[in-house]
């Protein structure tokens, strides 16, 4: 595997007897780890009340809180994931407004849940996907003024990229659970 011996934490972390909760650990350790730097990029980016994002690290707990609850009950672990991510995505939107461009980030959300439950689980998937597009509707009538022009489209860019990221990231999450087994030497 690709993986070292002193990474071996990582594995036992991540690790679980149902590969989309396997999947569901390592995307939301991932975004965990992530979300200090959005403020910084926002500090190095955009400027002006870059700090508002600070509050969106409150964020972390939840999404660090995945692969515990998922141990004891799998599917409040898959089911946590999206709604920390639609959660924080709409809290992000009242901080910094709507004109941010954060409700691209819903889409890799709504991806999340459709690809973390199973066929038997579509009422789920449906509802989580459309809140997401509530979420969505939401933050299109929040305009918000926290910042000018230019900082809105400089904060555009960087929400978008991240959810192109975020998409390829996924791939990565979802391929060995699509193959049926854990995220590689867990």
């Amino acid at each position: 595997g690709w993986r070292r011996p002193e990474m071996d934490w990582w594995g036992r972390l991540v690790a679980h007897e149902d590969p989309l909760m396997s999947a569901a650990s390592v995307i939301a350790l991932m975004v965990a780890g992530n979300q200090p730097t959005y403020p910084l990029y926002l500090w190095w980016l955009v400027g002006g009340k870059w700090w508002l994002a600070w509050w969106l690290v409150l964020s972390v707990p939840f999404f660090a809180a995945v692969p515990l609850v998922g141990r004891r009950w799998p599917l409040a672990g898959r089911l946590l994931l999206p709604l920390a991510g639609i959660a924080n995505v709409v809290a992000a939107g009242l901080l910094l407004g709507g004109r941010a461009g954060l409700a691209v980030l819903l889409l890799p959300c709504a991806g999340i849940a459709a690809m973390l439950f199973r066929t038997d689980e579509w009422p789920i998937m449906l509802a989580l996907v459309g809140l997401a597009m509530a979420a969505w509707l939401f933050l299109a009538g929040y305009p918000g003024d926290a910042f000018d022009t230019a900082q809105y489209a400089a904060m555009t860019r960087l929400n978008a990229l991240s959810a192109l990221a975020l998409f390829g990231f996924l791939g990565f999450a979802a391929g060995p659970a699509r193959a049926g087994r854990n995220v590689p030497n867990s």
